[in-house]
């Protein structure tokens, strides 16, 4: 049997899909990482907010430290804004990166049907081949001089 003559190009994009396949799960692990960030942000603006809404409460109101809640919770507005943009930097490249993995799967797979092209011609020629065989031994064996 002949051996499939696009074999290593077969391998070299299997390879290639199977590093996309890992360049999208870092992507989208950072994406993930990101809104989980988000989440923790939002949360620390809420308890700055909270503290904020329990300093006018009091009799007493503590102007230096409502300003300090209030310059922090500026401070984490920020810093979600830009988490934002970063989030949605990363789900740009999640999309390029599935976009890869996309095209990476499809010149595998058109690889692989060459393959079992390749390997039903190949059995194909071998069963004609056998076939050949053995009529050629039956009409030796059968042949009446």
């Amino acid at each position: 049997m002949k051996p499939f003559p696009l074999e290593k190009v077969l391998d070299v994009r299997r390879h290639a899909r199977q590093e996309r396949r890992h360049a999208l799960a870092a992507a989208m692990a950072d994406e993930q990482q990101l809104i989980e960030l988000k989440k923790q942000r939002e949360l620390q603006k809420q308890q700055l907010l909270d503290e904020l809404a329990g300093l006018s409460q009091e009799e007493s109101l503590n102007i230096e430290a409502a300003a300090r809640r209030r310059y922090f919770v500026g401070q984490v507005e920020i810093q979600i804004m830009v988490i934002e943009q970063q989030i949605e930097q990363a789900r740009q490249i999640v999309e390029q990166a599935r976009s890869a993995l996309i095209t990476a799967d499809q010149d595998v797979k058109a690889l692989e049907k060459l393959l079992e092209q390749h390997v039903a011609e190949q059995a194909y020629s071998e069963n004609r081949r056998n076939e050949i065989v053995l009529t050629e031994q039956w009409q030796s064996a059968n042949w009446n001089w």
